[in-house]
């Protein structure tokens, strides 16, 4: 009787750490990962939504091209800029089209529009988005810099470093940090 019910423990423990290290898709799933993914999740999910303004974009007429803009500088149709009423210029923007799901990056060098629309798009960054039939498209802008390093740049991705011994707890403070350069943390 003693040795069934420490079959029985014995084998609810192996399969508790079974469910535990993998799932059906393949992906690992134990506590330490599932942390460092709701971590880096958490992070990116705030940096993203630091700043966004949601409405009705339009595009610049090809009339507009080659008069100067609010920024001093030409203005040229084919380059991905913008007018926005109120943001610093110089500013680089992610406009998504809630349309077409499409989204393009732009630098803000212009002001405008002074009407119900949030944001004025050149020819080319319209293009980009799929928004030049209809003229306008519902829209989400959002400040590239106040994004995750990783939702800007194409370069090389982040990955978080653990040594083995780590806790879950040292794994999300490790996701948490900000700095470029990381450290491995190893125990002795």
């Amino acid at each position: 009787m003693t040795f069934a019910v420490a079959l029985a423990g014995l084998a609810g423990h192996h399969t508790a750490h079974a469910s535990d290290d993998s799932a059906t898709d393949g992906t690992p799933k134990t506590s330490w990962a599932e942390s460092v993914r709701t971590a880096l999740a958490n992070r990116a999910h705030q940096a993203a939504h630091a700043w966004s303004q949601h409405g009705v974009a339009s595009w610049y007429g090809r009339h507009f091209h080659g008069r100067r803009t609010a920024s001093g500088t030409v203005f040229n149709t084919n380059d991905l800029t913008a007018a926005h009423p109120s943001l610093p210029i110089g500013t680089k923007l992610l406009v998504t089209s809630q349309d077409t799901g499409r989204s393009v990056v732009v630098t803000v060098n212009d002001r405008g529009p002074f009407n119900s629309r949030i944001i004025d798009l050149s020819h080319a960054a319209a293009a980009k988005i799929g928004m030049l039939g209809a003229g306008t498209a519902h829209v989400t802008i959002a400040k590239m810099t106040e994004m995750a390093p990783s939702m800007q740049s194409t370069t090389e991705p982040e990955v978080a470093e653990a040594d083995p011994s780590d806790t879950s707890a040292q794994a999300i403070q490790a996701a948490g940090s900000t700095g470029s350069q990381r450290t491995p943390h190893h125990h002795r």
